[in-house]
């Protein structure tokens, strides 16, 4: 993977400057270089000198996969993307619509005196950009933008809002005002000093018509996930697997299994919490697919690991999902350079906890209104309750049963509600947000989607919220810290357009012959199928009562923390007393614990406490819909006042 940076339309000192915010991108040993300078334009990309992908083509014996320059236009991608130039020359901007993959893009042409950035399709990469006046900055990181001194380095108060509800900052927003990161399936161009984006890729999740049953469903299924991983598969040694209890990940074992005649490598990571333990499963699947198999475990947790985490992400991030994808991927990066995943896996057969969820309220009533006195009764039910039991699953059940039918899926990927937030912040920051209401971004990509059911419409808002800014960017993050690729054969688009063509009910969720099960029946024993995946949800609440105990609260009760003048001191500590006292507030401390955690592995990167004055975006301008249903915008308005 390379990392690649751009300083567009400002005259004198581009070249030097691009240089140095390639420097800032990590990681540091990257040791060949691109370098593109004109007039207007100064592009550089870095990249290692040797790769994986670097073989599996002759044409990367004469040119490099990340940069390619003529005398009128440069191309470079974070990804190996060999014929990314040429198709620009045949093609012009709708040349991203052929590349597959992961990708972020970048393409100057010189003759138009127009720049194009892209992103892929599901997430997987994405490009940081910042426009002043009409000069544009982009990087595939964000520590690049901001080792550039002319970057104001303010909090963005809306897009704090929108982290302390998701426990991630959602696409385009960034958690600095006037920097914004390209959303899925999204294309950016930049010409006479005017930034224009389009989404260039919007899933059709209507279903279509189907003239053969489920099981030839399944069988095309096998078939192309084996293609995908085809593309995938490293050019020499074995090709390495990530193997969970799931059926995501054990489909895609079987997948690669079948894709070569090298014997593959699997590993799985379980963990002292009994829960959490994936091993036995894995291990079953290992035994039937005859991979060679590796096993790690992690006993306790470290309180040194939330730190490291928030160490490598360059916003703040709180999903507790990323503890133990941290662990997996630092034991699984020891000896792989890249490995197959199963991630994607729950848009096949709506797998995600919050598709549970949503699924087993399809019967009850539904008030335009809503419920109130059941919902307070389920938030009742939640607090106090611990993670994982029947309570606090049947108080989740009453909570958003309660909620009026559009917002029931909002209030389900919502970590932090309005009234949360408005207790934890001081009088000057809630009158400042108290008409900017979070929920309406899952809302409106809910009510936006062309889905013809409820749990068609979920996947289509996750493929544009949950799966980019959480599940990805926790894996993507946390493999690349420690040293690993993941490549994920089941995000490949046209796998994911062919799955939203079928029905709506062979997706079921927790159904034991849904299409993905019987799919991987297909090539598995019927016991390691029906082997049912473990939660794999960490146990935060006791965590926040044992091991990071200490460490929340030195951290949000000191100075530090309190002069920054985010949140009230008061209701800070009254959450962290209660939650000790049995009640669970696990998410909303542990969100203002990474929040914090970021904050201080940044010494000087933020100014504490500053807060941008001024908004820059709306909820249509963001590209999240517009609340009320109606497709989505596919180009947003001129972003020239984002200036």
């Amino acid at each position: 993977m390379s990392a690649i940076v751009g300083i567009i339309g400002e005259a004198g000192g581009r070249g030097q400057r691009a240089d140095q915010l390639a420097l800032a991108c990590t990681p540091h040993d990257l040791q060949r270089t691109g370098r593109y300078l004109d007039d207007r334009a100064a592009i550089v990309a870095r990249w290692p000198d040797e790769h994986p992908a670097a073989t599996r083509s002759p044409f990367y014996a004469t040119r490099s996969p990340y940069y390619a320059a003529t005398t009128d236009a440069v191309a470079v991608s974070c990804t190996a993307q060999p014929d990314l130039l040429d198709l620009y020359q045949r093609h012009g901007t709708a040349a991203v619509t052929r590349l597959t993959g992961d990708f972020a893009i970048a393409v100057w042409d010189r003759d138009r005196s127009q720049l194009m950035l892209a992103a892929d399709r599901t997430g997987e990469r994405t490009l940081y950009w910042r426009l002043s006046g009409g000069r544009l900055t982009f990087a595939s990181q964000l520590r690049a933008l901001l080792a550039d001194p002319r970057t104001g380095q303010e909090l963005d108060p809306v897009a704090l809002h929108h982290y302390l509800t998701y426990r991630y900052v959602p696409a385009p927003w960034t958690i600095y005002a006037g920097i914004r990161k390209l959303p899925p399936g999204t294309s950016l161009i930049w010409a006479d000093g005017r930034v224009t984006t389009r989404r260039y890729w919007t899933l059709d999740a209507a279903a279509g018509p189907t003239t053969s049953g489920i099981d030839q469903a399944a069988e095309q299924l096998r078939g192309r996930l084996v293609d995908a991983v085809r593309s995938r598969l490293p050019a020499t040694g074995p090709p390495h697997v990530l193997l969970s209890g799931g059926i995501s990940a054990t489909l895609v074992a079987a997948a690669v299994t079948r894709s070569t005649s090298v014997r593959a490598h699997t590993c799985s990571v379980g963990f002292g919490e009994p829960r959490l333990d994936q091993r036995a499963a894995a291990r079953a699947v290992a035994r039937a697919l005859g991979t060679e198999h590796q096993e790690y475990l992690v006993t306790g947790l470290d309180p040194a690991v939330p730190q490291q985490i928030a160490g490598l992400f360059d916003e703040p991030f709180a999903s507790p999902a990323a503890i133990p994808a941290y662990l997996v991927a630092r034991y699984a990066g020891v000896r792989r350079a890249e490995a197959f995943c199963g991630l994607g896996g729950a848009l096949l057969y709506g797998g995600f906890p919050h598709h549970l969820l949503l699924g087993w309220l399809n019967g009850w009533p539904q008030r335009p209104a809503g419920l109130p006195g059941l919902q307070r009764a389920g938030a009742a039910l939640v607090r106090r309750s611990m993670a994982g039991t029947p309570v606090r699953r049947f108080g989740r059940l009453l909570e958003v049963a309660g909620c009026p039918p559009p917002t029931r899926y909002a209030r389900i990927v919502a970590e932090c509600s309005a009234e949360q937030k408005s207790a934890l912040y001081p009088a000057r920051l809630r009158d400042e947000l108290a008409d900017v209401d979070s929920a309406l971004l899952a809302e409106a990509a809910y009510l936006a989607s062309s889905g013809d059911s409820q749990s068609t419409r979920m996947t289509d808002a996750d493929l544009h919220g949950y799966l980019p800014g959480d599940v990805l960017a926790r894996w993507s993050t946390v493999s690349a810290g420690a040293g690993l690729r993941l490549q994920a054969p089941l995000l490949d688009h046209r796998l994911l357009e062919w799955v939203a063509g079928l029905p709506a009910s062979w997706k079921v969720p927790g159904r034991r012959r849904n299409l993905a099960r019987r799919a991987a029946a297909g090539w598995l024993p019927g016991r390691a199928v029906t082997s049912e995946p473990v939660d794999a949800r960490p146990p935060l609440a006791s965590w926040l009562r044992a091991e990071l105990r200490e460490l929340a609260r030195d951290l949000l009760t000191d100075r530090t923390f309190e002069d920054r003048g985010l949140f009230q001191p008061a209701a800070v500590r009254r959450l962290l007393d209660e939650h000790q006292a049995g009640l669970d507030h696990a998410g909303e401390i542990y969100t203002l614990l990474q929040l914090e955690l970021w904050l201080r592995s940044r010494p000087g990167s933020v100014r504490d406490p500053a807060l941008a004055g001024q908004r820059d975006m709306s909820l249509e301008e963001s590209g999240y819909g517009v609340p009320g249903g109606g497709r989505r915008p596919t180009t947003a308005s001129p972003a020239a006042d984002l200036r």
